[in-house]
């Protein structure tokens, strides 16, 4: 048996023209409030508060960021910002310790001229001792890297990182 499966369900439909039902109610509600202010204020004031409100409702109603909504980037800002923020970390292996003795047990022959220069050796005898995890030897990373392929890719904000690739064959 076969069945149709929906196609496109993130569009909005076009419900007044060209328009969502969404894009209408903020332009039309911004033409709205204009059309009260017309009679309220002066022409000077009425044409600034003009400009304003119908500026503001078509970036409410086209404007997207990554791909969300301007209403949903401003409600998840001000949600951001109200909460308190609390940051808690918590260590792999909390009994770990965290004196000279277990950093110069991590390195292990890290500390070569040029991982120091890089900033490489010093970087990864630090996480090896925050996680608890054993070093492993250059030689030994070049065999488990082996078998392992990496891309370079972009991401949106134009920063290239390399990232493992895998493939499901």
């Amino acid at each position: 048996m076969q069945f149709q499966v929906p196609q496109f369900i993130e569009t909005e439909d076009k419900i007044v023209g060209p328009f969502t039902i969404r894009q209408f109610l903020f332009i039309g509600g911004a033409a709205g409030l204009s059309f009260l202010f017309f009679f309220m204020l002066k022409t000077a004031i009425w044409a600034i508060i003009t400009i304003f409100l119908m500026g503001l409702s078509f970036a409410l109603a086209f404007v997207k960021i990554n791909g969300q909504p301007l209403v949903k980037v401003i409600l998840s800002a001000l949600h951001f910002y109200w909460r308190p923020q609390r940051y808690v970390w918590q260590p792999e292996n909390p009994k770990l310790p965290k004196d000279e003795s277990a950093l110069k047990s991590l390195a292990q022959g890290k500390f070569s001229l040029e991982n120091i220069v890089s900033g490489t050796g010093l970087k990864n005898v630090w996480q090896n001792l925050q996680t608890g995890k054993k070093s492993i030897s250059p030689a030994g990373l070049l065999d488990s890297l082996k078998n392992e392929k990496y891309e370079i890719f972009s991401r949106k904000t134009g920063e290239r990182q390399a990232g493992r690739r895998i493939d499901y064959r």
